[in-house]
């Protein structure tokens, strides 16, 4: 169900319908995976993706260097999104990457919401590997008199595991101030990750985060986070023909980002952990240590789950090393999933970036006095935590029917 544009159109709000209504078209959905082996090669991939004219989906065809062929990713429009079908055709302006398969299908790109925070932080680590950028740099919040001031790898912290605004905003604008946001979209550009750009973001403090402006797809995503999973070999080959290796990351930096992105507190879309006792669960990944309370309850930046998450804490199985993002329009995880000592072997890596964010509701709770998101802190629909569910069952599967490692091909 549909609970509108607008955020003040929700249950509970004078005026508004219930129960709601049925969503007219599907959400924009972009879904990759790339299996790997125990040393971090990559075993297979496959990237599938979901609009209203592909409403039952579709599987994208992918290079040798793991690259989306025959699609035509277009900047998302807010606009365009709530015209639908009412829509006038694109243009080349509205390419995400201009010349990049221009007779290939048509997709909008969904914006990213807070996945964007991990292109702030792989670029950032990488920057320090290099010695350009110093953990223990003190950085304001922004330029007000009386900002808040802590190190680098303090804000670092904060954005990655509680994505919190205030770091990002302090991260941005002190990248903005060394000239480093167009020399991260340029480095991504080389790698052969295009369509990992921010543009628009504001020099003067770091904030102005716009749809349309902000970009990602799954398949550059995933490929990314599988530089960060590390191991030898080459990973694919950029467009000047440079072999691109886990080493364009650091050991270092690796290890700084696998940290952070382990400690994430936010789980509620692939994996559900804060959700515990809700179905379907997810990912099986614990919730972090660090956001429990005496009674197992977690609070991530300050909003309380209210659910005792130990029983699936103890249950989990794998360790999700991810960044997810979340708004009424968007909503997007990406990450890296690994064994727990001991529990059944898979690793792969899942990026999902998708327009179903708090405004799309599932058909149970379409009639509820109020939104499941301020009631229950159900703020997705659980279909994204089945579709976590769906591939980490694949990815267990796939991995007790063949041998864990497979030479390595060259893109």
């Amino acid at each position: 169900a549909d609970a509108g544009a607008d955020e003040g159109k929700c249950p509970g709000t004078p005026g508004c319908p219930s129960p709601l209504p049925r969503i007219a078209a599907p959400p924009h959905v972009d879904l990759a995976v790339i299996r790997l082996d125990a040393a971090g090669r990559a075993v297979e991939a496959a990237d599938v993706q979901l609009d209203p004219g592909s409403p039952t989906g579709r599987v994208v065809a992918l290079d040798r260097s793991l690259a989306t062929t025959g699609v035509r990713f277009r900047r998302w429009s807010p606009a365009r999104r709530e015209a639908g079908a009412a829509a006038g055709p694109f243009t080349a302006d509205d390419d995400l990457v201009p010349r990049r398969h221009p007779a290939g299908r048509d997709f909008m790109a969904p914006y990213p919401a807070s996945v964007f925070k991990l292109l702030v932080a792989f670029h950032l680590a990488r920057r320090v590997d290099e010695g350009a950028v110093s953990l223990r740099t003190r950085v304001a919040a922004g330029p007000e008199p009386g900002a808040e001031v802590r190190p680098i790898g303090d804000w670092l912290e904060a954005m990655v595991t509680e994505s919190d605004n205030q770091a990002t905003k302090a991260l941005l604008w002190y990248l903005h101030a060394h000239g480093d946001v167009e020399k991260l979209n340029r480095r991504f550009a080389a790698l052969g990750l295009a369509t990992l750009r921010l543009d628009g973001t504001s020099p003067a403090d770091g904030g102005r985060w716009a749809p349309g402006e902000i970009h990602a797809t799954a398949m550059d995503v995933a490929r990314l986070l599988w530089l960060v999973a590390g191991g030898p070999g080459v990973r694919w080959r950029a467009p000047s023909g440079r072999l691109v290796t886990a080493a364009v990351l650091g050991a270092p930096g690796r290890a700084l980002l696998r940290r952070l992105l382990a400690e994430q507190g936010f789980h509620e879309l692939l994996s559900s952990g804060l959700l515990c006792g809700s179905a379907p669960a997810g990912i099986p990944a614990p919730v972090p240590e660090r956001f429990l309370d005496a009674a197992g309850a977690a609070t991530v930046l300050g909003v309380p789950y209210g659910r005792d998450v130990r029983p699936c804490n103890e249950a989990a199985q794998v360790r999700f090393l991810h960044k997810t993002g979340l708004t009424w329009n968007y909503a997007a995880d990406a990450g890296l999933v690994e064994p727990l000592p001991g529990k059944p072997w898979r690793r792969y890596v899942v990026v999902l970036l998708s327009s179903a964010g708090t405004r799309y509701l599932d058909p149970e709770r379409a009639s509820a006095p109020r939104h499941p998101c301020g009631a229950e802190q159900v703020c997705a629909t659980r279909k994204l935590s089945a579709i976590g569910a769906a591939v980490d069952a694949a990815m267990l599967a796939r991995a007790g029917a063949a041998p864990r490692a497979r030479p390595g091909r060259r893109p």
